[in-house]
């Protein structure tokens, strides 16, 4: 059977997931930040949605709400607006949060969910990429414990395209740069000392 054979007799949760999961991994290898914010757009639908067939009520909020951050941080030109689109959609994830509280998976999704709202924030592609990867810490300890295999995938891949998107942007180059220098300097005051 191939996998366009096996596809109708998946169940909607893995189905969803496993279409989101093929979205969310091109996204970090992307250059153009209109283009990343769509992909990310299509991946947190099809995550909320595998998410709400989960039973996981917070992430699939918090996917909503990341639907709505990056259509507005690819269409609105204002900043006020833009911050203003994105205050009230952590004020109403939060509100969600409090509505769905489940526990610890409930704060590892809003978290995970914060630092993702940070990075949309970012006008530059690798501070995104930065952001994205501080929130994948919670995501995969969220869907360690809710069991979402395609979510562990996901987070996996992301994580992996994530340092390559960082490496091929020069981030990790400018990070070691960054140690070399303090490294120096702080050699040279102790030689100095």
């Amino acid at each position: 059977m191939t996998l366009f054979a096996a596809l109708p007799h998946l169940a909607p949760a893995t189905l969803a997931g496993a279409l989101a999961v093929a979205v969310n991994c091109s996204w970090p290898l992307q250059k153009s930040r209109r283009v990343i914010l769509a992909l990310q757009t299509a991946s947190a639908l099809l995550f909320g949605l595998h998410y709400l067939l989960l039973g996981a009520p917070t992430a699939a909020a918090m996917n909503a709400a990341g639907v709505i951050q990056a259509v507005s941080a690819a269409t609105l030109r204002s900043r006020r607006l833009r911050l203003s689109v994105f205050g009230a959609t952590i004020a109403a994830a939060l509100a969600v949060t409090v509505a769905t509280f489940a526990g610890v998976t409930s704060v590892l999704a809003q978290s995970g969910a914060l630092l993702s709202a940070l990075g949309r924030l970012q006008r530059g592609t690798q501070a995104l990429r930065l952001c994205f990867l501080g929130s994948e810490v919670f995501w995969v300890t969220h869907n360690i414990l809710v069991g979402s295999r395609w979510g562990l995938t996901s987070d996996t891949l992301a994580v992996t395209t994530l340092l390559i998107g960082l490496w091929r942007g020069g981030a990790l180059a400018m990070l070691q740069e960054n140690a070399r220098r303090h490294a120096a300097a702080a050699r040279r005051r102790i030689r100095f000392s």
